[in-house]
């Protein structure tokens, strides 16, 4: 390959060298100057060199903090791959006219200030399209080259009847900016998306800061951050672009901005906590400027509204989806608790001849954060779902009586006779736990199977009989609009003043889109999950029963010590260790 080859070569396929050899940028000076990669963008420029020595398909849904360049990456990307093959379709869409032209923009400056040596031929360019063709009508014999026949077009989403944009065409790029303040964004995108073939030399990009919870953009990132579609999830918290950050007018100044973010206090355990800043800087490696910057911007572009910071630069994604309904949990409690989320060990139990043991497996569906300990009591919380691949989850959260620390989870899709069998497996590794199984719907049939396997610990729920004034018992827990209250409120009143140990981020996650609705009663905002939050009420119910606070169903305040006595205490004394093997 001469030097010619070479260069011909590289120009086709080194994007990050064609970018920043030959396309021009206009800066937050409204200056030119070169295209020079940044943090943000670098980490979506390696997804998409891994796609592409993997071989696979190159999907992404990208969730992010405003103004880090992004969209300049992927319209070079674009261009890149439209100004330099045959026969390239490629289609950018914004939510508003006005954010489509400053995208298109960026083209005609890439085209503008690129090289003439390496410029494509351009037929024409308006204002809705680049058409890189021969400009002649009649090619003769003397001029056969008719060019690349590649087109760059532009549409707003909802611009078009019936939002028909993009069906009669093939697109081999696509960049779908802003996708969570689409008009119709289920009904565009359901249209664009069938334009793009499954071929590797395609390229499709959901880009957007987040517009709450419930619409299909937020949709689209759960089920990828869940595996369960093709694109592939990309955060960018907003401490990753070097420019926000703010410095200080002074030493002293600085001083005594890094004491009130370091400032000490205790927790409901007696432990020494800090503040939500100190942990964010600890946990990402943050300076004292990032966090200066951080207050800076909440209290002069956010109107002092620190939510309205996090859903427009997040620190997490659960940050960015902050529900726009009223949340039940305090969201400054599920702050503070995502610094303390801790990477668990994954697996699944394997039984053989009724000894349990752990396999580590990454895509197992326990995460443990403490395996069990010898003598100590656990409860557990379980949801059970239908088992469809698609639908919720079942779920069980283990939670550790002495401390009220969840040691371990399980969830996944399964059918919820198998989830018995997990549930038997599970409840025996922890020194046969206490197990809460909500009996509504498909409960009952998971509830069979661990009477069929003769699980001992099962809750019973408890009701008062006035006539007889006695107290009867049916096996699981039972979520109505008695219980449901009651368990709810008491778990948020745990969050809220961070007596439950919480490492979970599926949980926490769930609890960021658990809302309250206008007739008072709570349940997950659309689109969302509650099943680790019901399995953790269930399992708090549990814990609690052995100190007499949990929901008694119609007992009499009179007869509560009676009830406590006969069938709550014998419950919470642990059995000898010979009448049950685990």
């Amino acid at each position: 390959m001469n030097k010619e080859e070479l260069f011909y070569y590289k120009l086709k396929n080194d994007k990050e060298w064609y970018i920043e050899s030959f396309l021009k940028i206009r800066d937050k000076k409204s200056q030119l100057i070169p295209f020079k990669i940044n943090e943000a963008q670098k980490i979506v420029l390696d997804k998409v060199r891994e796609c592409e020595e993997k071989n696979k398909l190159k999907r992404f849904i990208v969730l992010k903090a405003r103004q880090m360049g992004l969209s300049t990456l992927f319209e070079g990307l674009i261009f890149h791959n439209t100004s330099t093959n045959s026969f390239k379709n490629s289609m950018i869409i914004a939510h508003e006219d006005k954010a489509t032209q400053n995208l298109f923009s960026m083209s005609k400056l890439y085209l503008d200030e690129i090289p003439e040596v390496i410029r494509p031929m351009i037929k024409y360019s308006n204002e809705k399209a680049l058409v890189f063709e021969n400009p002649s009508n009649e090619i003769g014999e003397k001029n056969k080259n008719p060019g690349l026949r590649s087109k760059i077009t532009v549409s707003t989403a909802g611009a078009t009847k019936n939002d028909a944009v993009g069906r009669s065409s093939t697109v081999h790029n696509l960049h779908a900016s802003e996708v969570a303040f689409f008009p119709d964004a289920r009904l565009t995108m359901l249209g664009l998306l069938q334009c793009v073939p499954d071929e590797m030399n395609t390229l499709v990009v959901l880009e957007s800061t987040a517009n709450g919870v419930g619409d299909w953009f937020h949709g689209m990132w759960q089920k990828a951050t869940r595996g369960e579609n093709e694109f592939i999830p990309i955060f960018l918290p907003w401490f990753i672009d070097p420019s926000y950050s703010k410095p200080f007018s002074s030493d002293v100044e600085k001083q005594q901005f890094a004491s009130e973010v370091d400032s000490i206090g205790k927790d409901s355990k007696g432990n020494s906590i800090r503040t939500y800043e100190y942990e964010l800087m600890e946990k990402n490696n943050l300076t004292y400027e990032q966090l200066h910057w951080r207050k800076w911007t909440i209290a002069n572009k956010c109107q002092g509204d620190e939510f309205l910071f996090m859903q427009e630069y997040p620190s997490t994604a659960d940050e960015a989806f902050i529900s726009s309904g009223r949340p039940k949990f305090l969201i400054n409690a599920l702050k503070k608790y995502q610094t303390y989320v801790t990477k668990p060990r994954r697996g699944y139990l394997f039984d053989r001849d009724g000894k349990l043991s752990f396999v580590d497996d990454d895509n197992g569906y326990i995460s443990i954060w403490k395996f069990p300990e010898q003598d100590k009591f656990y409860c557990i919380g379980a949801d059970v779902a239908e088992g469809l691949v698609h639908g919720d989850y079942s779920c069980a959260m283990v939670g550790d009586s002495e401390n009220f620390d969840i040691v371990a989870q399980w969830h996944a899709h399964i059918d919820p006779d198998l989830f018995g069998v997990e549930l038997d497996k599970l409840g025996r590794y922890y020194n046969g736990a206490y197990v809460g199984v909500e009996n509504n719907n498909h409960g009952g049939t998971t509830l069979s199977v661990l009477k069929r396997l003769e699980y001992w610990n099962l809750f019973f729920t408890k009701t008062y009989d006035r006539m007889a004034e006695t107290v009867t018992q049916k096996v699981g827990w039972n979520t109505n609009i008695r219980t449901k209250p009651f368990m709810i409120d008491k778990l948020a009143e745990f969050v809220r003043e961070m007596y439950l140990g919480i490492s979970s981020e599926t949980l926490i996650s769930e609890m960021y889109s658990y809302i309250i609705v206008d007739d008072g009663k709570t349940e997950a905002q659309s689109g969302c999950f509650d099943d680790a939050v019901m399995a953790t009420a269930i399992m708090l119910q549990l814990l609690l029963e052995g100190k007499g606070e949990s929901y008694v169903p119609e007992v009499p305040i009179d007869q509560r010590e009676k009830y406590r006595k006969e069938i709550i205490d014998p419950l919470f004394e642990r059995p000898d260790k010979e009448e049950f093997s685990c």
